[in-house]
C-alpha cells in the first residue's frame, strides 16, 4: 500500500483495529454509492471513530487515526440494504480531509505501520486466558488465525476491541504506537473493570 492515499472515510461509533472483523448494514445512498465504487475498483475504505456528530445525516467529524478496511463479503437484500463484511488491515493518519458534494468525507491519509509482532511472555498468559474466555461469547467474532494467538499485539488489540470500555479508551490504544504502553493501558483498564 502506498504511503499516502486518498480514501473515502466512513465515520462510525466504533473503533476498528487491524484484524478486526466489521459487519455493516449500508442503507444511506451516499454509502451505497461509495461501497459500490470501492468494490468495482477492488479497494477498501477508511473507518474512523466519530469525534463529533452522528453516523447518518450531516457528515460527522472523525478522529484523525483510523483503520483501512477491506471488503471481504457483501450481500444485497431485497429492501436495498447492503450487508458487508470487512476486515481491518492497516492504521492510518488523516493529513487533510474535505466533504464532497454527496456528503462523503474524502481524506488524504498516511499509512502507519501496524504493531510489531511480539511473542507472549509467561506473565502475560492471563491476558490470553481472558481473551479465550471472551472468544466463547456468541457476539464476539474474531478472525480464525490460531498462529496469531502467539503474538501479544493480536491479544492486546482483540482484548481492547471486546472489553466493555468506552470507544474513546479504545481509540487511545489504537493511536498508541508502542506495544508496551498499550499493554500498560490495558492492565489499567482491567484493574478499573475489576
Amino acid at each position: 500500500m502506498a504511503d499516502n492515499q486518498v480514501l473515502p472515510i466512513f465515520p462510525l461509533r466504533r473503533v476498528v483495529f487491524p484484524e478486526s472483523v466489521l459487519r455493516l448494514q449500508i442503507f444511506e445512498q451516499r454509502y451505497l454509492d461509495m461501497i459500490s465504487k470501492q468494490l468495482s475498483n477492488n479497494k477498501g475504505f477508511g473507518v474512523c471513530l466519530i469525534k463529533k456528530g452522528n453516523e447518518t445525516g450531516i457528515p460527522a467529524t472523525p478522529f484523525n487515526i483510523g483503520t483501512y478496511v477491506e471488503i471481504v463479503d457483501f450481500d444485497q437484500k431485497e429492501d436495498g440494504i447492503l450487508l458487508i463484511t470487512c476486515l481491518g488491515r492497516q492504521r492510518f493518519k488523516i493529513n487533510s480531509s474535505s466533504i464532497l458534494p454527496d456528503n462523503l468525507i474524502s481524506a488524504n491519509v498516511s499509512f502507519t505501520d501496524n504493531l510489531e509482532q511480539s511473542p507472549i511472555r509467561d506473565e502475560q498468559g492471563e491476558l490470553v486466558s481472558l481473551l479465550n474466555d471472551l472468544a466463547q461469547h456468541p457476539q464476539v467474532e474474531m478472525l480464525d488465525s490460531p498462529e496469531r494467538w502467539q503474538h501479544m499485539d493480536f491479544i492486546v488489540e482483540r482484548l481492547t476491541e471486546f472489553l466493555p470500555v468506552n470507544e474513546k479508551q479504545k481509540q487511545a490504544i489504537l493511536e498508541e504506537d508502542d506495544l508496551h504502553t498499550r499493554i500498560a493501558i490495558l492492565y489499567q483498564i482491567l484493574a478499573w473493570l475489576k
